[in-house]
């Protein structure tokens, strides 16, 4: 790698690893890379996972902690309620005219009778290979996680903990979600759901779960309140202790959520926030296949724009791209330069090259083909894309950008449109018209940032008649193609500028 142009590595487990993950031969093996390392004047970033998504340390939390399986909220409409659940019922409501009556606590009176059921039952994810035997886990339970960074971050910190901050920069997570398992007619759920949305909105869920789905009495009041609940819940519980915990360990926490799924909230309701509590974002673009579609890789352009509008607000210096995987075993480098200048060009600066295997044995061989490694013909030529790259992430870190428009990007409008159960016309075209706009200001070459709504709401204030988000200031916000909701905090800091 070093012969190659390359400053450093990520040490990544992957499908076909044999050393068990997190054992002492594995721990052993990671710091003699270290060691390697530091002889080298090389950079060993560590991966907080086996495979990914992030939070379920190869097996070792659900093993430790069974009741931390990932679970949903699964509804059935019935017409008639059996005698028997093959899973006791988190809620039962029954629909009276326009409204619901919950009858979870008197089910047998209403066995065998006719009507209009609506049942929530509790779906919990099935063990799988890719889980270790396990399964993912709820990350909306702050102990969860905790559990996580003992077991993961808390091994490495025992094996190389002197390294921290020097040989070792920090740490990449990957994919950290809140996506419920099963089908569509699956919600997010965790144990506290009922009494943190009484706590923060002041009245019941269980009674208006169907709005979730439907559009029954408030649903886009409900909707919106169950989304921005979860937010709040993953912010806290995962990504605040995650950064407290590098920051404190003296590591910088960087990788990438999944910011391709907007505007659907399913996965995760708002990725921009999220960069808010990373020292140094990031995204990932893989594959070569040009689009402009929201959910799009290469060719979106807002994507890369969240990215670097977020580092411009929170101050961050250095922004990642894990780049590359799935490109194919035949990706070009008039390909490879094509798809960075690209990034670059939207304000990347730090290319994380996927990926090097050390053999293509078995599964690995078709796990997101290309590999930067004596697999591939060019790989004795590689330093001219490595230094080229070097020298255009070190260019493009040395200034700040100043952008003086804010685009407030329409998240919270999404919320409200999106059900589980049934496409939404309204949502798509939402999405596209966003994008659309996005990539017309891209065309027009005029430069801004991309605002998210909970950032604005954590870090927005009013400066001599500008609008202040962290670090940056701005003389015109846009309202957007799509918006249509703005919470009232949001409204007031507006007026206000």
């Amino acid at each position: 790698f070093q012969q190659k142009g390359m400053g450093g590595v990520f040490i990544h487990p992957r499908p076909g690893l044999i050393t068990p993950y997190l054992s002492e031969e594995w721990l052993s093996l990671c710091r003699f890379a270290v060691e390697e390392g530091r002889s080298r004047g090389m950079k060993v970033w560590l991966y907080d996972e086996n495979s990914y998504p992030s939070g379920f340390a190869g097996g070792h939390v659900p093993a430790e902690m069974p009741d931390a399986v990932l679970s949903g909220l699964q509804m059935k409409k019935m017409g008639r309620l059996p005698e028997s659940f093959e899973f006791q019922p988190a809620v039962v409501l029954m629909k009276n005219s326009n409204e619901f009556e919950d009858i979870t606590s008197n089910i047998q009176e209403y066995v065998g009778k006719t009507g209009d059921f609506y049942v929530f039952e509790i779906f919990r994810q099935s063990p799988s290979s890719w889980y270790g035997g396990f399964t993912y886990v709820d990350l909306l339970r702050r102990e969860v996680t905790e559990k996580f960074l003992n077991i993961t971050l808390n091994a490495y910190k025992r094996t190389l903990g002197e390294e921290f901050g020097q040989t070792v920069p920090g740490v990449f997570q990957d994919e950290a979600h809140i996506s419920p398992p099963g089908g569509r007619d699956v919600i997010s759920y965790t144990p506290a759901l009922f009494e943190s949305f009484q706590k923060k909105w002041g009245y019941d869920l269980r009674i208006h779960l169907p709005s979730l789905y439907e559009e029954e009495g408030e649903w886009k009041k409900v909707r919106h309140n169950f989304y921005e609940l979860l937010l709040e819940l993953f912010i806290d519980n995962w990504a605040i202790p995650y950064y407290e915990y590098c920051t404190d360990n003296n590591l910088i926490f960087t990788g990438h959520y999944w910011e391709h799924e907007w505007p659907r909230p399913r996965i995760n309701p708002d990725n921009m926030a999220l960069y808010a509590y990373s020292h140094m974002p990031g995204i990932d673009m893989l594959m070569n296949d040009w689009s402009l579609e929201p959910h799009a890789q290469f060719g979106n352009a807002r994507a890369v724009k969240e990215l670097r509008s977020a580092a411009n607000q929170l101050g961050r210096k250095r922004t990642l791209s894990e780049t590359y995987g799935a490109g194919g075993w035949d990706l070009t480098f008039f390909d490879q330069k094509r798809i960075g200048d690209w990034e670059y060009a939207l304000g990347v600066n730090f290319l994380n090259q996927h990926l090097s295997y050390v053999s293509i044995k078995g599964a690995r061989k078709r796990d997101h083909p290309l590999s930067f490694s004596y697999h591939e013909p060019w790989w004795h030529a590689y330093p001219v894309l490595a230094d080229y790259f070097a020298r255009l992430s070190v260019a493009m870190s040395l200034g700040s950008q100043e952008n003086h428009i804010l685009v407030i990007e329409p998240t919270t409008s999404a919320w409200m449109y999106y059900s589980p159960a049934v496409s939404s016309n309204r949502l798509e075209s939402l999405g596209k018209e966003f994008q659309d706009f996005v990539h017309d200001l891209e065309a027009e070459q005029i430069e801004y940032d991309l605002g998210s709504e909970e950032i604005l709401l954590r870090h927005g204030s009013v400066d001599n008649s500008k609008l202040a988000v962290g670090a940056c200031s701005y003389d015109l916000v846009v309202l957007p193609p799509g918006l249509g909701n703005l919470n009232s905090n949001q409204i007031m800091l507006l007026k206000k500028f």
